[in-house]
């Protein structure tokens, strides 16, 4: 894509505990300027508890500083699950839509109550058709595009995993993700932004949590090799020492990468995951433009 005709989107996310509003443009021949950047201390637990018609008309308003701009929204989930498939090499867009809606018939039982993210995928041998399908609850993610799209025409509506997976095109080493949900524990390896590894566990409590998380981090010695990136609610102070001192593995928060070129003239703090995982559904987007 040729960066120099600027273009512009907002990014929307509203994750676990936490909500962010990004505006990114395109810089030069491959960067991006961060022209905006709002982030509220509620998520999908205040959406829970009766709160929902607040946040929503707050990030609205947020929205709104930039009318009739095309959004990307993402909305965290803690149910996902994953089904490979083999799509044709030349599918569009809309024809791999309907491979997913055919694929949903067989795979679940009410498949209009899902949403799906179509993931590059690779598991062991790198194919241009391969695919994870990510299957996620349609609700809350699809009332909230629906009443986001009355101001802005909506480029993506889906969970974080796509922007995250995209985002691996900038690292020159796989790009290891750990993320500690109430309910979930999930581990992704991403390079050149195609999937390489999906392992997603459902937890009942902080022990489940502790054990699984190990598990896979024993498992892919890449973990002991590549720095791994947590986030999630149970990323706590004392989860991250017990984890770092049992697997050997080299922790840090969720971030940019280096490589991705962001210049933030007022200094807007870009370091919480929701903003990270906002920025990079943004550029995912502006790709797509």
């Amino acid at each position: 894509m040729d960066h120099r005709s600027s273009k512009s989107i907002i990014a929307c996310i509203i994750d676990h505990t936490e909500s962010a509003v990004v505006r990114l443009k395109t810089s030069g021949s491959n960067g991006y300027t961060l022209s905006g950047c709002k982030t509220l201390p509620h998520g999908l637990q205040s959406l829970a508890s009766g709160h929902e018609k607040r946040l929503l008309s707050k990030l609205k308003s947020f929205c709104g500083a930039w009318k009739d701009e095309d959004l990307a929204l993402c909305v965290g989930t803690e149910s996902l699950l994953p089904l490979p498939a083999c799509f044709p090499e030349d599918a569009t867009h809309e024809e791999s839509r309907a491979y997913c809606r055919i694929e949903a018939e067989y795979f679940l039982n009410k498949p209009e109550e899902y949403g799906c993210d179509i993931v590059r995928y690779a598991s062991g041998h790198a194919t241009d058709h391969n695919r994870l399908l990510l299957f996620y609850p349609a609700e809350p993610c699809s009332r909230i595009a629906t009443y986001l799209s009355e101001e802005h025409q909506i480029l993506f509506a889906g969970t974080a995993q796509l922007p995250l997976v995209y985002l691996s095109k900038f690292t020159e080493e796989p790009q290891v993700l750990l993320e500690l949900e109430n309910s979930s524990v999930l581990l992704t390896i991403a390079h050149h932004g195609t999937l390489e590894k999906f392992s997603f566990h459902r937890v009942n409590n902080r022990e489940e949590a502790e054990y699984f998380t190990m598990n896979e981090l024993m498992e892919n010695p890449i973990c002991r090799q590549t720095a791994v990136q947590v986030t999630g609610t149970r990323a706590d102070k004392a989860m991250m020492s017990l984890i770092g001192a049992e697997t050997s593995s080299p922790l840090k928060p969720l971030s940019i990468p280096p490589s991705l070129s962001i210049s933030n003239p007022q200094r807007l703090n870009t370091s919480t995951p929701a903003v990270v995982k906002a920025i990079s559904a943004a550029v995912m987007a502006l790709e797509q433009l």
